[in-house]
């Protein structure tokens, strides 16, 4: 285990050190035509969304999935998880449409019962069946929450929430033709404010296969290099006709074989205002952000 552990830590010095720069996830396409394609770029997004069926998505109020995570040998042993306890572990994530607000409840292992939370960009804990409710800043579990709830639901999020958006040229990959589409917030360049995201529509089906995304707020220190991940995903048609993943492989840097992962997750059980979407709003006088964060003052 030592070794292993050795390995890993050279491995992450070595991709910190080959960059010091902030990720820029730009193509050609986007470098050498800066503000242009905007109009097929939107149009590419506005097809996927309704090709996968999200736009239903977004008339529900409140939807729920169970979850498990099988994170990869020697990651799990790197403080990178952000619902530690999850791996192999069957858990349900509960989210409210159009918003960060959501709650992961733990299902199975020592964790069985507990329920971690965020409302407002503030955390809780609270034990199923129990009224005492504990609010806390664990920076990991809010983190968590707000990322795999925005990428469930990244294809209509970015289209409508993005005010950045270039269609960014064609790409072929394992024998799948991709277009690509550019897509972030304040300036087109990198930026340390806001991440960026590159989007892979399978022309075939039209849907979105894969992400490139970059990582700027990570609960913990990562080094510029680092701040660069894959996300390959996998689609079932749910109840609704939204074609929600089913199965989620991240990966470091660039897209790989899906066998080269950091760890994947599979969701099944979808479920669609099935609960009352009062069940995550257990504090009551928060301010209701929706799809905004509070200003850093």
């Amino acid at each position: 285990m030592k070794s292993i552990l050795k390995i890993l830590i050279i491995t992450l010095i070595a991709l910190g050190i080959q960059s010091c720069k902030s990720v820029d996830l730009r193509t050609d396409v986007v470098l050498n035509n800066p503000n242009s394609d905007e109009q097929k770029g939107k149009q590419l997004l506005e097809k996927a969304v309704i090709a996968m069926g999200y736009d239903k998505l977004q008339e529900a109020k409140v939807y729920e999935t169970t979850t498990k995570f099988d994170w990869k040998g020697m990651w799990l042993t790197m403080p990178m998880n952000a619902l530690p306890g999850n791996n192999n572990k069957d858990i349900k994530f509960r989210f409210a449409t159009n918003s960060f607000d959501g709650q992961v409840e733990y299902l199975e292992g020592r964790k069985k019962g507990t329920i971690q939370g965020l409302q407002s960009w503030e955390g809780y804990k609270t034990e199923v069946g129990s009224d005492y409710l504990k609010q806390h800043e664990h920076d990991r579990y809010i983190w968590g929450l707000a990322t795999y709830h925005y990428l469930l639901e990244a294809p209509y999020r970015v289209l409508n929430e993005c005010d950045i958006i270039r269609y960014a040229g064609e790409k072929t990959f394992k024998g799948r033709n991709f277009d690509l589409v550019y897509a972030t917030w304040g300036t087109e360049a990198p930026n340390k404010k806001y991440d960026r995201w590159l989007m892979y529509i399978n022309k075939e089906t039209g849907f979105i296969d894969m992400l490139e995304v970059t990582i700027n707020d990570f609960f913990l220190p990562m080094p510029k290099g680092m701040q660069h991940a894959t996300v390959h995903v996998e689609r079932e048609k749910t109840s609704i006709g939204t074609y929600m993943p089913s199965n989620v492989i991240i990966q470091l840097k660039s897209p790989k074989k899906k066998e080269n992962k950091v760890y994947s997750f599979a969701l099944r059980d979808y479920k669609f205002d099935s609960f009352p979407k009062e069940t995550l709003y257990p504090i009551d006088g928060l301010k209701f952000y929706g799809n905004t964060k509070p200003e850093i003052e």
